[in-house]
């Protein structure tokens, strides 16, 4: 049985996460993709091109969010740092984006320092559910007390964009609160994420 001849760039990023999962098997599917399994749990990863052929990005499905409990989101962030004395693979995982649940990384980072700072500005902030994710975009719901709202939330290359969209039966009151909340965290990530790079 011959073994499969993976991307460097897939094979590598499995190989990081294997590593950092004790007692994880890789099943290696095809050229570009591989799964590792973790128990009765599985990471799905899966390489694609653009159309030149030179970049890739990385797909992980990870329902069951081991990367993130695992603490492995960042060292994905930064997976050209493991790439140590080769420098042809490092250069093809700098150009790598890594997507994970349908988000790029950095994105889920900005979500979770979303749902945070909602807390730290009230404890009657309630997360809800994601109702959708694209790459660099997602919607979300929460709850201020009982008052239900949407975010919308977009990640751009120089700027956060978080958007309140607050029913109509919210009192006037409660509706400038959660909009104002939402410029005060969306100046505060912009910052944090943005201008201190």
């Amino acid at each position: 049985m011959s073994e499969t001849k993976q991307y460097p760039v897939l094979k590598h990023i499995v190989n990081v996460i294997k590593n950092a999962i004790a007692d994880s098997k890789v099943e290696e599917q095809s050229q570009s993709v591989s799964i590792i399994k973790d128990g009765n749990d599985s990471i799905h990863i899966k390489q694609l091109f653009d159309s030149t052929e030179d970049i890739a990005t990385i797909f992980i499905t990870d329902k069951k969010e081991i990367l993130f409990s695992e603490d492995l989101l960042e060292t994905l962030q930064d997976i050209a740092d493991s790439a140590k004395g080769d420098a042809a693979l490092k250069k093809l995982l700098q150009a790598t984006t890594i997507i994970v649940n349908d988000l790029t990384i950095e994105t889920d980072f900005i979500f979770q320092a979303v749902k945070e700072s909602f807390n730290e500005l009230s404890d009657s902030y309630e997360f809800i559910k994601t109702t959708d994710k694209n790459i660099e975009e997602l919607a979300a719901q929460f709850k201020f007390g009982d008052n239900r709202f949407d975010i919308k939330l977009k990640n751009e290359s120089d700027i956060i964009r978080i958007e309140a969209q607050v029913n109509d039966a919210v009192t006037p009151k409660v509706k400038k609160i959660i909009e104002a909340d939402v410029v005060k965290i969306e100046q505060g990530l912009t910052k944090m994420f943005k201008e201190d790079k």
